[in-house]
């Protein structure tokens, strides 16, 4: 069992959100109440991306563009704006390998150029040829819980002065191999949810995120939660909780920790299996809801288990 908890970042300041789901586009499309169809995939549309190039690119890394794209929009800058040496970039993805693996393999006829094993940087490699980036960069593999890592690593960099801006990229394409979930669909009690989200984060001058993560068996997994929600809770109550969604038991130990310290705060779960993306849409959800003050973001994905108190709008 292992076990991470930072406490020492300055949070970022979130300058854009770029959000594509099956829903549409941005956190204002995303439902309200969390659809109760499990075993079913929710698919995000193919973007339509112009140029030669973009013609033999695989569509996660369509969507990645896109999603970098509408971030650098809504906050309000040029796509040159991202070139240069003081922009990073970190991709987090927990499907990356499938669809290009088997396309690869069984897909000969196809004028797509795939990268068999090497599929995850094949993404952050069209995007930093697209914007000019050359920042530092960082590549993580797993759900939600090595997004919040990724989070984290992006609040370092901007901390210790390596980039100016970061952007934190999730993207989880799904369609291509969707019948390889067959055997665990009836694990997933809500839809498996496709979408590329991206943050635009620039350093912050306001209160510091706490992180904290533990690794465990599944049997262990109520009380690993339990005891990385009170590393990163003390004695604060969060203003808006987004949780990433797990097992029932996960469930109720997350409802027990904010009862113990008496949160009111409301519930906006995370609407479908998202997996790495799912931290993203939570704080994209929060900031479109003008959230002041902490909030809690919590994901799940096979023995990981991860919590971030993120102080946003303060």
């Amino acid at each position: 069992m292992t076990t991470a908890a930072l406490t020492t970042v300055p949070a970022p300041r979130i300058r854009g959100v770029g959000l594509l789901t099956g829903w549409g586009e941005g956190a204002a499309a995303l439902p309200a109440a969390v659809p109760g169809t499990p075993a079913a995939l929710l698919t995000v549309p193919t973007p339509a991306l112009s140029g030669e190039r973009f013609r033999r690119a695989t569509r996660a890394c369509l969507l990645a563009v896109a999603a970098v794209r509408a971030a650098a929009r809504d906050a309000g800058l040029a796509d040159a704006a991202l070139g240069g040496s003081r922009t990073g970039l970190l991709y987090v993805t927990a499907t990356g390998y499938a669809a290009a693996n088997r396309a690869f393999l069984e897909d000969e006829g196809s004028t797509t150029l795939h990268f068999p094993y090497t599929a995850p940087s094949a993404v952050p490699g069209e995007v930093t040829i697209e914007f000019g980036i050359r920042g530092p960069y960082v590549n993580l593999t797993g759900g939600g819980p090595a997004a919040l890592y990724g989070l984290w690593y992006a609040a370092r960099w901007l901390a210790e002065g390596l980039a100016d801006r970061v952007l934190v990229l999730a993207v989880e394409a799904v369609h291509e191999v969707w019948d390889l979930f067959g055997p665990a669909r009836r694990l997933h009690r809500r839809p498996v949810v496709e979408g590329a989200a991206c943050l635009l984060l620039e350093p912050g001058d306001g209160p510091e995120l706490v992180w904290a993560s533990r690794t465990t068996w599944r049997r262990g997994a109520a009380a690993a939660a339990a005891a990385v929600l009170d590393a990163v809770l003390e004695d604060r109550a969060p203003a808006l909780v987004a949780v990433g969604g797990g097992t029932g038991r996960l469930d109720r130990a997350e409802r027990a920790a904010l009862a113990r310290r008496g949160s009111t705060a409301p519930v906006a779960r995370v609407p479908g299996e998202a997996m790495a993306c799912g931290p993203l849409i939570g704080l994209a959800r929060a900031r479109a809801r003008g959230a002041a003050g902490p909030v809690l973001l919590t994901a799940a994905w096979r023995n990981d288990y991860g919590a971030m108190l993120w102080p946003l709008g303060t």
